[in-house]
């Protein structure tokens, strides 16, 4: 009789404990679940880019959506550019957010510029929502192809032809040019300024700077006497040495080389490390355009007439004193048409040349007359007190009548004539 409620009560214990057992899996579970992760979901991503002249703009839309059932406190989200080829991802801005109750979403836009350490390419653009500006995600979203294309840098010069002003021992007006073309620069005195900006997208790399020869500006009849060393000038101080960032600007300082010739044109050419170049060409306050000219064949006692324009590239006016033919028996100056001719004026009061303004120019008209057959070599020589100028000119004769007639023209003109 005793034995049965015992085994009923064993029985019922052994029950009670199979259930036991089983009940706190269920608690445990709805327990784990209510101490689950809170999670905000970063969905709807859109993104846009422009370039600007301090860089790219990329202009991110997304939606924060809290799926659990409990607020979350304000947050931040981050974004970043992961390049396409597979890179190092980079952070490229932040931006906090509101409180997020119970099942409630948020939209947004973000709009930053992309940081000066960005290089050329194509990048996908991530998304990173956590609780601290610096936390690891708890969620993200990843654009699945490129997005956002940062253009190469690119060098621009403000100017892409600057005057490099020559020494004073170069401006006697009353020396001959001859003379002048033995002369030889001295110690560097004034420098002109080149200033380079980076008008691309990303970073140039570190920047290089070389000066690569130039035309000597010497006729045939004086080109045994070209300067040396190779190049006549010179960086004498510069910013453009580390790399430069999309908008920012530097500059270099270039004087002549001692033993430099006045004539002379270099190039001086800027280069990135990323490939960026920039090319400006350094000449003399003033120069002829063409710098050389062949009247082709011309019978004789036939003429041939070509202006030259003498460009003052200088900040300040230039007056011309002297210019001269260095060969009189084929080639002379034809004053018969003003307008085409408009280096000799000069103000009739005070018998004065009148001034070539700053970044302005005058006119030479020369004209070939053979007087005999065969080929012909000459150069056309301007002295003004921003410095000389040179243009040198060939020509062929070929037969034709003997000449009869006095030619109108002059080798050479001055303040008056």
């Amino acid at each position: 009789m005793l034995k049965t409620p015992f085994l009923s009560l064993s029985l019922l214990a052994a029950v009670a404990a199979a259930t036991l057992t089983g009940l706190p899996s269920s608690a445990h579970a709805e327990s784990a679940g209510a101490a689950a992760p809170k999670r905000v979901q970063v969905t709807n991503l859109t993104t846009s880019y422009e370039p600007t002249t301090l860089g790219t703009e990329v202009t991110v839309g997304y939606t924060l959506k809290n799926v659990t059932a409990f607020p979350r406190s304000a947050q931040f989200v981050r974004f970043y550019l992961l390049p396409q080829d597979g890179g190092k991802r980079a952070l490229f801005g932040r931006a906090a957010v509101r409180r997020l109750p119970a099942g409630d979403s948020l939209s947004a836009k973000a709009t930053r510029r992309v940081g000066q350490r960005f290089v050329e390419g194509d990048y996908r653009v991530r998304v990173c929502y956590s609780r601290r500006p610096q936390a690891v995600c708890t969620s993200t979203a990843v654009t699945p192809r490129a997005a956002v294309t940062i253009a190469p840098a690119r060098l621009t010069a403000d100017d892409g032809t600057v005057a490099v002003p020559v020494p004073e021992m170069f401006l006697p007006v009353r020396q001959s040019v001859r003379a002048i073309s033995r002369l030889r620069a001295e110690a560097p005195e004034e420098s002109a300024r080149v200033v380079l900006t980076n008008t691309g997208q990303a970073r140039t790399g570190a920047l290089k700077l070389a000066i690569e020869a130039g035309d000597t500006g010497l006729p045939p009849l004086l080109e045994g006497r070209a300067a040396e060393p190779s190049t006549n000038f010179e960086v004498a101080a510069t910013t453009c040495k580390v790399s430069l960032a999309p908008g920012r600007s530097c500059t270099v300082d270039v004087t002549r080389t001692e033993g430099s010739n006045p004539f002379a044109s270099d190039r001086l050419v800027v280069t990135g490390a990323r490939g960026a170049v920039a090319g400006v060409d350094l000449v003399p306050p003033v120069r002829f355009t063409p710098s050389t000219h062949d009247f082709g064949d011309v019978q004789v006692s036939e003429s041939a007439t070509r202006t030259y324009v003498l460009h003052n590239d200088s900040d300040e006016d230039v007056s011309v004193y002297n210019g001269l033919l260095s060969d009189t028996d084929s080639f002379y100056f034809s004053f018969e048409d003003d307008a085409s001719f408009t280096c000799d004026d000069y103000d009739p009061v005070t018998l004065e040349p009148l001034p070539v303004p700053a970044g302005g120019s005058c006119t030479v008209t020369v004209v070939f007359e053979p007087q005999s057959e065969g080929d012909r070599t000459a150069f056309v020589a301007l002295l003004t007190t921003g410095g000389p100028a040179l243009a040198s000119m060939t020509g062929t004769g070929t037969p034709g009548e003997a000449p009869t007639e006095v030619r109108p023209g002059a080798r050479s003109f001055g303040v008056t004539r």
